[in-house]
């Protein structure tokens, strides 16, 4: 297909998930402004990305968390049998991952009141991750609340932080002492995360709604029936990141040429939800610019 006419297409796939509502309207989402940024010749491998970006709106959310929780169900189902299943999922509580430096506004925090909302349980059933230790003690189920799974740090972090002043001080000593009853429910995980959590944390059960493998990143593109008629695709992706990640504001984490290009951990993630986007995903779509340039999805 001639560019010109896959950058009209895409946008046109853009303003069509917007009108239903699969997206947010500007300003929240700017795929038709955020195409501006780029130089003419740039635009068509701007449109590439924009073309397999996946942006999750927060009426999807909810129905993620909703099938996390229906997941957890029917896996304790399967292990315990129905009866005593229900009894140990009613019982549950939930708390959420505080990552490696813990903050007020971890994901995580959001998800303890959305599914609080969606699924209408009692809020004495929230907590802080001490808390929930304290009751994994006493034999309650535990549930961890993320949004993504990405290098597993995170949550590898919050299972082996002290949380309590005698044994078991944290998730991980409870492990080792008696076995522990964790879950670990997540929106979407990633292939790398997974395979991590599985090798190195085996008594944590986790559930993700969607896992992304490496076809779902910046590496697997291009993907989509829908091309424009570059040579090399992945090579003027690569280019249009070459040029354009210097130029970008990121944190200080972030500085370095490859993760200004491809994200955390150099994970290049396509993908953002309403409420925030994940360092793992394309600085490009999120990150502030020189003037003029206007961000494809804020960052947080």
């Amino acid at each position: 297909m001639r560019s010109d006419q896959y950058i009209d297409t895409v946008v046109g796939k853009c303003t069509a998930l917007v009108s239903a509502g699969l997206w947010c309207r500007s300003p929240i989402v700017r795929p038709a402004a955020w195409l501006n940024n780029f130089e003419k010749d740039d635009q068509v491998a701007a449109a590439v990305l924009l073309d397999h970006f996946t942006y999750f709106a927060s009426g999807a959310v909810d129905q993620m968390l909703m099938s996390l929780y229906r997941q957890m169900r029917d896996g304790l189902i399967s292990r315990m049998g129905p009866r005593k299943a229900l009894e140990t999922l009613d019982n549950a509580v939930f708390t959420s991952v505080e990552g490696e430096d813990p903050n007020v506004t971890d994901s995580g925090n959001l998800f303890c009141r959305k599914l609080r909302q969606t699924a209408r349980i009692a809020d004495n059933r929230f907590m802080d991750p001490k808390r929930a230790l304290e009751q994994a003690k006493a034999g309650r189920l535990v549930v961890f609340l993320d949004d993504i799974l990405g290098s597993g740090s995170q949550i590898s972090a919050t299972w082996r932080r002290d949380y309590l002043s005698e044994q078991p001080y944290s998730f991980a000593d409870l492990e080792a002492i008696n076995g522990s009853h964790v879950i670990y429910a997540t929106l979407v995980a990633t292939r790398k995360g997974l395979d991590r959590l599985r090798a190195e944390l085996p008594g944590l059960q986790v559930v993700a709604a969607h896992v992304l493998d490496a076809a779902d990143t910046v590496s697997g593109i291009p993907r989509s029936a829908l091309k424009p008629d570059l040579d090399d695709i992945p090579g003027a992706i690569q280019q249009l990141l070459e040029k354009y990640a210097p130029r970008l504001g990121v944190p200080q984490y972030l500085e370095a040429a490859a993760t200004r290009m491809y994200g955390h951990t150099e994970a290049g993630l396509l993908l953002a939800f309403e409420h925030s986007t994940p360092d793992s995903t394309l600085p490009l779509f999120w990150a502030v610019g020189p003037d003029q340039w206007t961000t494809l999805v804020r960052r947080v």
